[in-house]
Formats: structure tokens, sequence, C-alpha cells
């Protein structure tokens, strides 16, 4: 009994850590650094971490393709958010954000899915989202202004929520199976602490900014679970992991480069324009 707990206490701390140090960076780092690192699978990387441990590969790989398909209702997430928060308070934009995710979530749970539905869904909900919802042109790159100051008691507001979550994915996934599994660690508990706690305090605009920019971040986390989808059975837990995880720092360092490309490209001419 007291076995049981002690994993479960541990598993809870690691995760509420992790999230926690990102957490701090993305806020202290600005508005594009920021949205390269909450986008990052800081909060469902654990969960999949010790659901290696706890179940066989065939389970993870199960989970980790509807947990690809439920990416699309995080892009719609912040897609909802994005568009609302610039003008209203937290709860009128982050509350249908979090309405909008639950009613797409739900409908993908009762899904069949293949890997090639998924990437479907995905592509066409984050095609949609890049187009909509635009981030202000060439934010800098530079650390800069930080995103706001992070306070100790939001620091265990965040570690709490996670550690919370993390728990109850991994208590209840013996009961529900690999498909609800997968759906409910993709809910972006991360993006939503930090939106909930920073929308007062950094602002509506700022915070628009920030999911704008962290939707073709969280893309590259779809594509790191369809990358442990379907290598886990055939490398192992451990080395599937790994791939997985490579995918996603990938995608995050080809973002970043883009960005310094086109922020290379815009120095110039606001220069010849102050000229």
């Amino acid at each position: 009994m007291w076995g049981l707990v002690m994993v479960s206490l541990v598993r809870a701390v690691t995760a509420a850590f992790v999230v926690v140090s990102a957490s701090v960076l993305a806020e202290v780092l600005g508005p594009v650094w920021g949205a390269l690192i909450i986008s990052l699978p800081v909060a469902s990387g654990p969960v999949y971490v010790f659901m290696v441990l706890a179940h066989e590969t065939g389970f993870v790989a199960g989970a980790a393709l509807n947990g690809f398909a439920a990416n699309a209702a995080t892009g719609l997430f912040l897609i909802v958010y994005a568009m609302r928060a610039s003008r209203r308070t937290l709860a009128r934009a982050l509350g249908p954000a979090a309405l909008a995710w639950i009613g797409a979530a739900t409908a993908i749970a009762s899904v069949t899915w293949t890997p090639l539905t998924a990437l479907l869904l995905n592509g066409a909900v984050y095609g949609v989202g890049i187009l909509l919802v635009r981030p202000a042109p060439q934010a800098p790159l530079s650390p800069g202004r930080p995103v706001a100051r992070p306070r100790p008691v939001d620091l265990a507001i965040r570690a709490g929520a996670v550690a919370l979550f993390v728990t109850f994915v991994l208590g209840v996934s013996f009961a529900l199976g690999p498909a609800w599994t997968g759906v409910i660690a993709a809910y972006p508990v991360t993006l939503t602490c930090t939106f909930a706690i920073l929308h007062r305090r950094a602002g509506g605009a700022t915070m628009a900014q920030l999911a704008s920019l962290t939707i073709r971040g969280v893309f590259g986390f779809g594509l790191t679970l369809l990358t442990l989808h379907l290598t886990i059975e055939a490398l192992g837990g451990a080395l599937g992991l790994a791939v997985a995880l490579a995918v996603s720092l990938i995608w995050s360092a080809g973002l970043l480069g883009l960005q310094r490309r086109a922020h290379a490209r815009e120095r110039p001419r606001s220069r010849s324009d102050g000229a």
C-alpha cells in the first residue's frame, strides 16, 4: 500500500517539477521562446513515461494514436482562445476554449483512428488555425521583456494541477483502456494553467499572441505522439520515447530557425524604412 503511494507521489512530483520549470522559462524568455517551450510535451510527456512503466507497449501505442487525434482538439482550444483573448475577460476567453476542447475530444474518442486519418484531422485543424490566427509580425526572438514574472503562488498552483493530472490519468488508465486514456492525456493542462494565471497579469493581447505562436509548436507535439505510436512496439518503451522526444525537439528547433530567418530579413527592412 505504502509502496504504491510513494510511487504515485514520485510520479506526481517529477511531472510537476518538469512543468513548473518549463513554465518559468516560458514566462521569463518572452512570447516566442515561451510558445516553443510550453508546446513541448512537458505535461503529457511525463504521463507517457510513467505509462510505459505501467503498461505494455501495445497499450501505449494505442493511447498515443488517440492522443494524436485528440491533439486536434488542442488546436481548436488554442484557436478559440487566441481569437477571443485580446478583447475579452479570462472567463469569456478560456471558458469557450475549454468547452471546445471537451466537445471535440468527446467526438474524437468515439472514432476508431488510423495514423493517416488522425494526421489528416490534425493537418486540417492546424492549417485553418495558422490561417485564422496570425501572431504579431516578426515577434522578437531575444529574451526581451518577460511575459510576466512568476510568483510562488502561481508555481504552487501549476505544480498541484499537474500532479493531480498525472495521478488521475495513470489511475484511470487501467479502467478506461488506451483510447480514452490517450484522449484524456492530451488535455492541455499546461496551456490552461498558463493562460489562467497570466491572462490578467500580462494582458489578453499578450496571451493571444502567445497562443497564436503556440499553434505551430503544438502541431509538432502531435507528430511526437504519432512517432511514439509508430515506433514503440518495434523499438521498446525507452527507445520509442527517446525517438518521439527527438522529433519534438527537431520540430521546435526548425520553428526557431524559421523565426530567426524571418527576423533577420525584417531587421534590414526596418532600418531602411527608418532611414
